[in-house]
């Protein structure tokens, strides 16, 4: 066994609007190599830079709910952890869940105090809040190393740099470049051009292209690798990051690349709940998430709260079978960083099927939080326009057709509604059209009477309440 020295593997995580991004910037912009496709890297989820003549990998992740996703499928790629702080707004609740994840891996710590050209840092402060979460740093009680910095001015970026060099000298990390191939799917994706891709960094052993490999039982041959520059790169030594191409299917973050096949542990179906033994039905809403990379996919399902029900995710853009599957479901379609195709925004807009697009993480958690608290209170922030009752049923070539008097307002067919049965919300029906008699009307007002028939099936009775109604 030929051990060597590896380049240290870091991901850096912390509150949303703490920097992580700015600093990753900083650090990618200064330090990679000049003259290397004019500095821009591709998404390939992880990137390297040189330090005092070293290497020094990083992940590339969306965040903490990445970081935690790769452990539980029990990636354990990362050696160290840099937890971006704040230093003038301190410790946040989205900094105690990545202090959280941090204490459950095996990884060193480095705290990263930011925002030190701001009036009001405080190195200090942060050094005293983190004792309140068993971090102790260095004149604190512990040997947890701080490194000032301010990320959008990049001053204290080697510093940073210089100390995760340190950890990773007192860690002594190895390798045997000789060894049988292991690699980690930390990105996997689908190209248009070369097909399903996946983004490795290798663990042990070397990758060359045309190796056989394996994914579990599953063999494939390694037709392309290319580096964080898109450059084509014939090896791949411990500790380096690559984008493989070569896979038959989308590969599932986590997962790893050997040189033998390997066992699959199945894994264990969760427990189903008994609905009947629950106290009270919670509020739910049916999601479909469409994302650009399979690890930001396992990011935002591990992030999204279990109030949510997830009807389907994949990665690729937004086509027709997905208006389909939201239209059959009544699900919302969320994209992140994927377009949307011409056709399946045309079907969208003919259905009614919304379509939320992000392309920044916490943008996107911030709309679920508050759908959910929507959810929570529905009529938060609604204008009531018109209210009926349903007072009969009958059918008209086919369709069930809800007999309605209406009490107050009106109600139009442009209208939303809400169906609602003993003072709680059913459903959200869409109107398919308004009748009187057999004629179709574009609305009906306070006094007077009228059929609808909605857009999917509804079941609905004599005595229930529609509501139309506009948001504020």
């Amino acid at each position: 066994m030929a051990l060597s020295t590896r380049p240290p593997i870091v991901t850096i995580i912390g509150h949303f609007d703490h920097a992580k991004t700015t600093l990753l910037d900083a650090i990618r912009q200064s330090r990679i190599t000049e003259g290397e496709a004019g500095g821009i890297t591709q998404h390939i989820g992880a990137y390297q830079v040189e330090h005092q003549g070293k290497k020094i990998t990083f992940i590339d992740t969306p965040g903490h709910a990445a970081f935690a996703s790769m452990r539980q499928r029990g990636a354990t790629i990362t050696d160290i952890v840099i937890l971006v702080i704040s230093g003038v707004e301190g410790i946040k609740p989205q900094t105690v869940e990545s202090i959280k994840h941090i204490q459950a891996s095996n990884c060193q710590l480095i705290v990263a105090a930011n925002k030190k050209d701001l009036p009001g840092f405080s190195a200090d402060m942060l050094k005293a809040q983190l004792t309140e979460h068993q971090i102790f740093c260095e004149g604190y009680g512990g040997q947890t190393p701080m490194v000032e910095i301010s990320a959008i001015k990049k001053e204290g970026v080697a510093e940073l740099l210089d100390m995760i060099l340190l950890v990773a000298d007192l860690e002594d990390l190895k390798a045997d470049p000789e060894a049988e191939v292991e690699a980690v799917i930390i990105e996997s994706g689908n190209d248009r051009r070369r097909g399903a891709t996946a983004s490795v960094i290798v663990k042990q052993g070397t990758l060359h292209i045309g190796d056989q490999v394996y994914i579990g039982q599953d063999q494939l041959k390694i037709r392309g690798l290319f580096d964080q520059f898109g450059k084509s790169v014939k090896t791949v030594y411990p500790g380096d990051p690559v984008e493989i191409i070569g896979f038959k299917s989308v590969p599932q973050v986590g997962s790893s690349i050997t040189t033998k096949p390997t066992e699959v542990t199945p894994v264990e179906e969760a427990a189903v709940v008994d609905k009947d033994a629950e106290e009270e039905e919670k509020p739910t809403c049916n999601l479909i998430i469409k994302a650009d990379t399979e690890g930001t996919l396992e990011a935002i399902k591990s992030s999204i709260s279990t109030d949510f029900t997830l009807i389907g995710s994949s990665v690729g853009q937004v086509i027709e079978s997905d208006i389909l599957l939201a239209d059959s479901t009544d699900a919302e379609i969320i994209s992140f960083g994927v377009p949307i195709t011409s056709s399946a925004k045309k079907l969208a807009k003919i259905e009614g099927i919304t379509i939320n697009s992000f392309t920044i993480i916490y943008k996107l958690l911030e709309y679920l939080e508050e759908k959910m608290l929507k959810l929570m209170e529905p009529t938060i922030d609604e204008v009531k326009l018109g209210e009926a009752e349903i007072i009969a049923i009958f059918e008209m070539k086919g369709d069930k057709i809800a007999g309605c008097k209406i009490k107050s307002g009106e109600i139009a067919k442009r209208h939303r509604l809400h169906l609602i049965r003993e003072d709680k919300i059913i459903t959200d029906p869409k109107i398919r059209s308004l009748k009187r008699g057999k004629e179709d009307i574009p609305l009906a007002k306070s006094g007077t009477e009228c059929g609808i028939v909605f857009g999917s099936y509804i079941d609905f009775k004599v005595g229930d309440v529609l509501e139309s109604y506009k948001k504020n």
